[in-house]
């Protein structure tokens, strides 16, 4: 047992004592089998994001957008220079629009929704919003959408980052599966949803958390 707790850290386990009568071993190892049933879902989300908003950045704002200052502000000059970095050390091309955006982090899509865009963007053209998200048809709010994206921005690192999703009574589990399934259908990729629900394993390992009782 010293092996695993050395290993392991005391900190971490202690997250899980009284979630149920198994050891903090079980529930560590369960966190991990959920974790990693979120991994389609996020995967899907994060490239369907990408891939919606320069589909419609580029019909309004033209097609090279991404290679435009104007739009590199804010807290995304260091997500682009560090997705240039990646891009250099790999010996890509750097005047690839595609190995670019492959390369940008989900901060940056996400950031996109940030108030430092306004006048950029969303007062320019405010028909964009509308038009990435038009799985949505009510009137949607640049706040809002920020808050439900960054929302699941956060969830994906702390999954990546090994974070205990048991304990997380804020955003527990099925809520934010909900919250990325309805994310995807507002932004109208609903024949992908579908091949999505065929790979996605979340709701089998969330209910063997329900039978171990190590879920509310």
């Amino acid at each position: 047992m010293d092996e695993i707790t050395d290993l392991l850290s005391e900190k971490r386990l202690a997250k899980y004592k009284g979630i149920s009568k198994e050891n903090a071993i079980a529930c560590h190892l369960f966190n991990c089998e959920l974790a990693e049933s979120f991994y389609s879902s996020l995967s899907y989300f994060e490239i369907i994001l990408r891939n919606k908003i320069d589909k419609i950045f580029s019909k309004h704002l033209g097609d090279d957008w991404i290679f435009k200052d104007e739009y590199i502000i804010g807290r995304n000059r260091d997500n682009m220079k560090s997705a240039l970095t990646h891009i250099k050390d790999t010996k890509k091309s750097s005047k690839d629009k595609n190995h670019i955006i492959s390369e940008l982090s989900l901060g940056f899509w996400v950031y996109l929704f940030l108030p430092a865009y306004n006048d950029v963007i969303w007062k320019k053209h405010p028909q964009i919003l509308q038009e990435i998200f038009d799985g949505n048809k009510n009137k949607l709010v640049l706040e809002v959408i920020f808050s439900k994206l960054n929302i699941i921005r956060m969830y994906r690192n702390k999954i990546f980052h090994y974070g205990s999703l048991l304990t997380d009574d804020k955003n527990p589990p099925a809520r934010m599966h909900n919250l990325i399934y309805n994310t995807i259908k507002e932004l109208n990729a609903q024949k992908l949803l579908k091949q999505l629900k065929a790979v996605d394993t979340f709701n089998e390992k969330y209910q063997k958390g329900k039978r171990l009782k190590y879920l509310k």
